[in-house]
């Protein structure tokens, strides 16, 4: 699972192109129950490539 705060879950990939990416959501119990492929579905960044490994 991605590091989490009181707050928020940060959640990190790299992509196929080499790019690292790093995106803070507010915790919720919607958010708490996502896996982090699903956070990164939902809120990552299509324009940097494919996910090619998520940091845990």
């Amino acid at each position: 699972m991605s590091r989490a705060t009181t707050t928020h879950r940060i959640v990190e990939y790299w992509t196929d192109k080499g790019t690292q990416v790093i995106f803070p959501v507010e915790r919720s119990e919607e958010v708490d129950r996502m896996s982090d492929e699903e956070l990164i579905a939902k809120y990552g960044d299509p324009g940097a490539g494919a996910v090619a490994r998520i940091v845990r």
